[in-house]
């Protein structure tokens, strides 16, 4: 029997599509599991964009502008490599957790470049903290209870003064 020799389209490996389990996507061929994994990977890129919008509209407002913020999210993704989901933290990060004014954006989003990667370090951190405090089960805090005497008022005692009438 003939061997038909495809290339991945997502791994670039070379592949019999006779003998392995493949899906034709226009005129190239993939391995089923390639397929299946790029698929998800497409799942999770809309659903963070989706995230995205939404948190978007809950900062601005039902009435925000969706086509300047889209240009400038895409530009984003272009121009600086960034991600939906990162971008989305970012936000989080800028006003949630910084609590800094959304009035002063005008509606956009051109604050992302500025604090990405501050935001980046922030939710790194938390990662690694939980990371550490994974570990720890059934640690209980031990309070110990100190009782303070509360502190003694001191009362001076009125002054007393000479209105110049004794000889």
């Amino acid at each position: 029997m003939a061997k038909a020799w495809v290339k991945c389209l997502y791994c670039g490996e070379k592949f019999d599509r006779l003998s392995e389990p493949n899906i034709k996507i226009g005129r190239r061929y993939a391995h089923k599991k390639c397929y299946e994994a790029q698929d998800d990977k497409d799942i999770k890129a809309q659903q963070d964009k989706h995230n995205f919008f939404e948190y978007i509209k809950e900062i601005y407002g039902e009435d925000y502008n969706y086509i300047s913020i889209s240009k400038q999210a895409e530009s984003f993704i272009k121009q600086y490599n960034f991600t939906y989901s990162g971008m989305l933290k970012s936000l989080k990060w800028w006003y949630e957790v910084k609590g800094n004014n959304k009035e002063s954006a005008n509606g956009r989003i051109g604050i992302i470049p500025y604090i990405y990667n501050d935001a980046k370090k922030y939710y790194y951190n938390l990662y690694l903290a939980q990371q550490r405090n994974k570990d720890i089960e059934g640690y209980k805090l031990e309070v110990k209870e100190i009782v303070i005497a509360s502190p003694r008022v001191f009362i001076a005692p009125p002054k007393l003064f000479d209105l110049g009438g004794d000889d």
